[in-house]
């Protein structure tokens, strides 16, 4: 079983119980897990020192920086993927173990607290004063059909994601948006959108029936604990 941890990585030292916890986890299991910081600005001392990492081009936010580090590591499709922020407070790791006996009882995607599905269709526009933009005006060629489509997707909020890389694939990957927000203006439009559009490629693809939540509770569950940029937040 070969299991890759990418965590997105922007907090850093912040969360020092985060990166000691990962690193015993890699220490005490060489054979079968690896860890990999995809960072979009340089990492601290401590993760230089315990992780392999590699600092990329700062565009497409978290989306982006998942993908820039699957195309890098390029992960086999039977590999199983947990995608993390570095700003994650992790209560209990046995969601890993919860993780994995989910794929093995066919959910094709794991998130930790329920997210909240989005109305979608071709030429909505998600946010007019930061981000006028439709999703068949930023998504790939190649998946164009999926955006062709109105509905509502289920969605994961994308500081912690557990799946194959194989079931990643068939849906083309992320729909990553390869811009840096302009300065002054929120990123929360451009992430929405891009979480909405991998979310409902899933939808359309595997079904709600296929998608999984650690907990019926945003952002929160017995295991992990979700940040909202870095900040505990009241849910």
């Amino acid at each position: 079983m070969k299991i890759q941890f990418i965590i997105v990585g922007w907090y850093f030292d912040e969360y020092p119980d985060l990166i000691d916890s990962l690193y015993d986890l890699q220490q005490n299991n060489p054979e079968h897990i690896n860890i990999f910081w995809s960072c979009h600005r340089e990492p601290s001392l401590s993760v230089k020192e315990k992780f392999k990492y590699k600092v990329f081009p700062n565009l497409g936010l978290e989306d982006g920086a998942y993908q820039q580090a699957l195309d890098y590591l390029k992960p086999s499709d039977d590999t199983i993927l947990f995608l993390m922020h570095d700003d994650l407070i992790v209560k209990n790791w046995d969601f890993i173990n919860i993780c994995i006996e989910r794929l093995q009882q066919g959910y094709a995607f794991i998130g930790n607290g329920v997210n909240y599905p989005e109305e979608t269709a071709p030429n909505k526009i998600y946010n007019k004063e930061h981000f006028p933009r439709t999703v068949l005006e930023v998504c790939k060629p190649e998946t164009k059909h999926y955006f062709e489509k109105s509905g509502l997707a289920y969605t994961f909020r994308l500081s912690f994601m557990c799946t194959l890389r194989g079931n990643l694939r068939k849906i083309n990957d992320f729909e990553v948006i390869w811009e840096t927000p302009t300065e002054g203006t929120p990123i929360g439009p451009m992430g929405n959108m891009q979480q909405t559009m991998l979310g409902w490629k899933i939808t359309q693809y595997y079904g709600p029936q296929k998608m999984s939540y650690l907990s019926n509770t945003y952002m929160d569950s017995e295991w992990l604990y979700e940040c909202e940029r870095g900040k505990i937040k009241d849910v």
